[in-house]
């Protein structure tokens, strides 16, 4: 449910900004003051989960390549985003395995934790529709896993 949210929302966002960045006046940068702080250091715990997420939206973008040929270049555009993230998905993973063979903790515990982390993450609100959730979710963790704001 969240990689499938967070895989519509890239490429959705991507052939969006395509087609509606010619009809945007161009603004000015943001004036440095507002610059937002760089996000903590991910724990042990968030590299495995955010890892096993980001792996995951590799493999979607490897396996499933009809889906963004449909998409043209911007389809292609979020493809390689994807495969990137695969990359730094596995590199997060494994640093997670290290962090966790240095405090003695097994491959399994460390995998489990991280899915305890995304599992935690995704639960939704009091009155909130699983779709909504998903789509919260997906955004929070895109942001936390990948450093990329959505905003």
């Amino acid at each position: 449910m969240i990689a499938a949210a967070m895989v519509a929302l890239l490429t959705a966002g991507s052939v969006q900004a395509a087609t509606t960045e010619a009809a945007k006046p161009k603004a000015p940068p943001p004036a440095a003051a507002q610059a937002a702080p760089p996000p903590a250091e991910l724990t042990s715990r968030e590299k495995a989960g955010c890892g096993a997420v980001l792996v995951i939206l590799g493999k979607v973008a490897t396996s499933y390549p009809q889906l963004f040929a449909q998409k043209g270049n911007d389809g292609r555009g979020a493809q390689f985003m994807l495969e990137a993230f695969g990359a730094k998905g596995r590199m997060m993973m494994d640093e997670a395995f290290e962090d966790g063979a240095e405090q003695g903790v097994k491959p399994t515990k460390v995998y489990e934790d991280g899915l305890g982390f995304l599992f935690e993450s995704v639960k939704p609100e009091p009155g909130e529709s699983s779709e909504t959730a998903g789509k919260r979710a997906a955004m929070a963790l895109l942001q936390r896993c990948t450093g990329i704001s959505t905003n």
